[in-house]
């Protein structure tokens, strides 16, 4: 299963990575997060590892995730995963029209378990609505946090 969710923020490539790479903000935008923070030595790069706790459907998850892309104003990515599944969570961002930024979220869900295979193509809506979400409060995220230059 992949879910793909993009959106258009009205600021420069530059003042939304500057959200994205920064772990701490994370929680600001991504609702379900409890925790996301870095847990390897050293300044972030590929193969960084991650903590991430968030709680989905009422449960909580611990994933452990690397860093493997770190494009600066351009692609984040980290792959992970957890006992029923495993994951890829690819942020591009691009130029667009007037100084904004088009933000894609990828990411590939590859279910283990017998159960999440089963149950994908449910879960699918809700997983697509989660994303969109994030994908609007990081827009209202950094639009708030980041002045508008003229």
């Amino acid at each position: 299963m992949r879910i793909v969710e993009s959106i258009t923020i009205e600021r420069p490539p530059d003042a939304v990575w500057e959200v994205v790479s920064d772990l701490g903000t994370h929680l600001e935008w991504r609702p379900a997060l409890v925790e996301f923070r870095q847990v390897s030595e050293g300044p972030l790069a590929v193969g960084s590892r991650i903590r991430e706790v968030l709680t989905w459907r009422g449960r909580e998850l611990v994933l452990d995730d690397v860093v493997t892309a770190l494009d600066p104003a351009s692609h984040f990515a980290i792959t992970g995963g957890w006992k029923a599944a495993d994951f890829d969570l690819d942020i591009h961002l691009e130029p667009a029209a007037g100084g904004a930024t088009r933000v894609t979220f990828d990411w590939p869900l590859r279910p283990k378990s017998l159960l999440l295979k089963a149950a994908a193509p449910f879960l699918r809506g809700a997983m697509q609505r989660a994303t969109a979400e994030e994908a609007r409060l990081l827009k209202e995220f950094v639009e708030r946090r980041m002045p508008r230059v003229s």
